[in-house]
């Protein structure tokens, strides 16, 4: 799924991936938890690795949804898939021809066992979409438009799915990284490079990129985590004795990282520039897959209740805020918006 329509020009989300000023405390939501026993945990490292987790749900989400090629498999135009068509008849041949490849079918199948009442009503827009004229991109950015009304009332459920559905949150967002790093790089630089050229972001976005089955496949998942963690007991929230531990023994491992001691370093430059100059070398996606290592290594007992203060009141969250967040105020990139949900570094 992707979020809203693409922004042209200014407000790219990959703007967001590039590393922030040190700022003193992060500000995302899930840094205010409550902690049995916070002498001495790491508050900024329990913010960092919570939003990973949001963001991992948030790279599939806001990930560009542009239709795969499939072969010789033929794929009709939308239009005529409508054509003649009443409104009840456009919705039923959507069903089969809206996203008719296999990550496209899987995702709408996943929809419609789990969540009919959502499924329908997502058919609903698409069938208006095609008969007003909208071709399989409009199609795609209304899916988007709808995710967000679907995914935030779900969130709750998302984080009652337990240790599994943390791990499945930070593989995707693992896959998130791996397509970054394929499509632009994921220096400063690299990223500041990609989106500055019209040409590769219309590559990145075209009909048969890759971006269309990671896209399907990842909201795929989220729906049927979703069903999973729908009629699942409540999780605790609060983090105990032997979850601090564990966090901790995470966080002394990350520090001899090289790109976590490089964002570090950066926080602790007296000057500007040459703070800036540290954090545009960073490879945010070294720095990505070494937290997600350290948080899969976690406890049982812990990734659940991580989970369960993640996505904590988030399903309270105005879809418009939600929107914004993960998708850089109407843009998307393969894979990694809302990167800028992440804290910038460790508070003193």
């Amino acid at each position: 799924m992707s979020f809203g329509k693409r922004g042209a020009g200014e407000g790219h989300p990959a703007r967001s991936l590039l590393p922030p000023p040190p700022i003193e405390e992060a500000g995302a939501p899930v840094a205010r938890m409550k902690v049995a026993n916070a002498g001495g945990i790491d508050k900024g490292f329990i913010a960092l690795a919570a939003g990973v987790v949001i963001v991992s749900a948030g790279a599939a989400l806001a990930a560009p949804s542009v239709l795969d090629m499939f072969g010789s498999q033929q794929v009709r135009p939308i239009e005529i898939v409508v054509a003649g068509l009443d409104r009840n008849q456009a919705k039923v041949a959507l069903v089969r021809e809206a996203f008719p490849d296999g990550e496209g079918r899987a995702f709408m199948s996943a929809l419609q066992t789990n969540f009919p009442t959502d499924h329908d009503r997502l058919l609903d827009v698409l069938a208006d979409e095609a008969m007003d004229g909208g071709d399989r991109d409009a199609l795609l950015q209304e899916v988007g438009r709808w995710s967000v009304e679907f995914v935030v009332p779900n969130l709750s459920a998302i984080g009652r799915s337990g240790a599994d559905g943390f791990d499945e949150l930070l593989n995707i967002g693992g896959d998130a990284l791996a397509m970054v790093e394929k499509t632009a790089g994921c220096t400063a630089d690299k990223l500041e490079a990609f989106v500055s050229n019209p040409t590769n972001l219309a590559s990145a976005m075209s009909y048969g990129s890759d971006s269309y089955k990671f896209s399907m496949q990842t909201s795929a998942k989220l729906v049927n985590l979703a069903a999973r963690g729908r009629g699942a007991p409540p999780v605790s929230a609060e983090f105990r004795r032997e979850d601090e531990q564990a966090v901790m023994t995470a966080v002394m491992g990350l520090m001899m990282d090289e790109q976590i001691m490089g964002l570090m370093s950066a926080n602790g430059r007296g000057n500007f520039e040459g703070n800036q100059q540290a954090l545009r070398k960073i490879d945010i996606c070294k720095m990505g897959r070494s937290i997600i290592y350290k948080l899969k290594r976690l406890p049982f007992g812990t990734k659940e209740r991580m989970l369960a203060m993640s996505t904590q009141g988030l399903d309270k969250m105005p879809a418009g805020v939600m929107q914004q967040m993960m998708s850089g105020r109407g843009g998307s990139f393969p894979g990694m918006s809302g990167m800028s949900a992440l804290p910038s570094g460790f508070p003193d």
